[in-house]
């Protein structure tokens, strides 16, 4: 493995490098969700409904003890990304290993405050079984322990995505994620249960965090000195309190419709409400993987004070994403109600086609505010989105309370989706001041012409949508739309480069 000179230079944000390596994150989401959809079943069917639900309860607590991480492990991203724009290499190790010790110390604290509520969790809190009850403790326990490795390989892995080498990151995070999936059957496949199951999940996770480290120490001898400064603490938790902060209010924010729907209308209607929210979000995963490539980019480039570059990224990712997302969104909102009615039933699709198609809208807006929201945390400001998802909470409470009151279903989706589009307006707003992006640059010909282009197919689908009744008719008719619209923009609205790097793309996928 080659190692990394110590120049700024070397850290490539070029357009190329971050389209292969969105190109590289989204493999990375996706082998693993091809995995799962074959081998759940499989779990499931195995484990039965008592001890797979027990299964899920704990990784998500696991996930909200995750908070106690107070994210330091995006802030190792943000300032390792600074000092490799600034070609300060030999300041890696104290940052590196400081914000790998703070975060054991608080995997420590949150593996043992786990480990005592776990009695309380298994017997009070959570309806498990009396039958299952020790296993549930076994269980708490051996992920009590695990949350100091989990919360350090957060760290060490910021250093690959600074670096932006995250195809080393994908070299190991696609088999560990594979491995989560597939260690289950064959544990399961040799008759043991599921303690079993979880401990070998959490083995493989420690030899993963190994891997990571090594490739690191490889990538940057400097690391295998290990040193630590601890001054560096107070601007890890500075920025990493405000990460902390929106991991608490988001996910409020995300989940409140479902239960206030439960609370006004049914726990049915949750049911009809939640399909719909599933595949709208699924194509969530490609500006997922965007963000993460651009997160560690925008550090670097603020690291070396490139304003022109920022600006310039900033444009073209929402270019991109318009291009991209928005004819998705659009074909999904088109065919909801064959997709629901072919994958639930005429019931399903009754109740839940108008909201699909409210959610496909929300998503689109929501995926473009992944660029700003990406900019304000590189550029060291995640105070701002932090400061908006507060601001937005109440707003949101009351709207989905009115909503839902008055529209059922309809009105929940739609509250979510001006929440969305709202906390986009704000996110770019406050990019675009703190960047001195001038209007003129959002107006300019590329997003011009990528917003009219979609503009234009949405016209299209919503004309079939008015005169056509046959599925047959409206999915040839809109695959010659759809050719239309990628000709379009391969002609008129893409330049030279970006036909070049999207040849490169295909080459890569093929």
């Amino acid at each position: 493995m080659e190692t990394e000179p110590n120049s700024a230079a070397q850290v490539d944000i070029s357009g190329r490098r971050l389209a292969h390596n969105t190109v590289l994150n989204l493999a990375g989401r996706i082998v693993p969700l091809l995995l799962a959809i074959v081998t759940v079943p499989y779990v499931i069917h195995h484990l039965g409904p008592d001890r797979y639900g027990l299964y899920s309860l704990a990784w998500i607590v696991v996930g909200y003890f995750a908070l106690f991480n107070l994210g330091i492990g995006p802030a190792t991203t943000k300032f390792v990304a600074e000092l490799l724009g600034k070609g300060e290499i030999e300041k890696l190790p104290e940052l590196v290993w400081t914000a790998v010790a703070s975060q054991t110390g608080l995997g420590i604290i949150g593996g043992i405050l786990l480990a005592v509520l776990s009695p309380f969790l298994v017997q009070h809190v959570l309806k498990i079984p009396a039958e299952l009850h020790s296993q549930a403790n076994v269980i708490f326990l051996i992920m009590a322990a695990l949350l100091p490795f989990d919360f350090a390989s957060a760290s060490i892995q910021g250093v690959l995505g600074a670096s932006q080498r995250f195809d080393l990151l994908n070299a190991i995070s696609i088999p560990a994620s594979s491995t989560s999936y597939l260690l289950p059957v064959g544990v399961l496949a040799l008759g043991f249960g599921l303690p079993a199951v979880v401990l070998s999940l959490a083995v493989a996770r420690i030899v993963a965090l190994v891997c990571v480290s090594y490739t690191c120490i490889r990538l940057y001898p400097a690391l295998a000195h290990i040193a630590f400064d601890f001054r560096l603490v107070r601007s890890l938790l500075g920025f990493g309190g405000w990460v902390t902060v929106s991991g608490i209010v988001g996910p409020i924010l995300v989940y409140f419709d479902r239960f206030l729907i439960g609370a006004l209308v049914s726990v049915a209607a949750v049911g009809f409400y939640a399909p719909p929210y599933l595949i709208a979000t699924r194509l969530w995963i490609l500006p997922a993987s965007l963000m993460s490539t651009l997160f560690p980019a925008f550090s670097t480039s603020a690291g070396r004070g490139d304003s022109e570059w920022i600006r310039k990224t900033l444009v073209r990712s929402l270019k991109f994403l318009i291009l991209v997302m928005g004819p998705l969104a659009l074909l999904l909102a088109f065919f909801a109600r064959p997709a629901l009615t072919l994958w639930l039933g005429a019931r399903y699709a009754s109740e839940g086609t108008l909201v699909l198609q409210i959610m496909a809208v929300a998503v689109f807006a929501n995926s473009l505010a992944q660029v700003p929201y990406s900019l304000l945390y590189g550029i060291g400001r995640p105070d701002l989105p932090a400061k908006f998802h507060l601001a937005e909470l109440p707003i949101h409470i009351g709207l989905v309370w009115y909503l839902v009151t008055k529209f059922g279903l309809p009105g929940a989706a739609a509250a979510w989706a001006i929440r969305v589009t709202s906390d986009f307006v704000l996110l770019l707003a406050a990019a675009c001041w703190i960047t001195q992006t001038p209007a003129r640059l959002l107006a300019g010909k590329d997003l011009a012409r990528s917003t009219a282009i979609l503009g234009a197919l949405a016209v299209g689908l919503a004309f079939l949508a008015a005169y056509t009744r046959l599925l047959l008719t409206d999915t040839a008719l809109t695959l010659l739309l759809s050719i239309g619209f990628l000709l379009v923009t391969w002609r008129y609205v893409l330049n030279l480069e970006e036909r070049w790097q999207i040849r490169l793309l295909l080459k890569l996928a093929r």
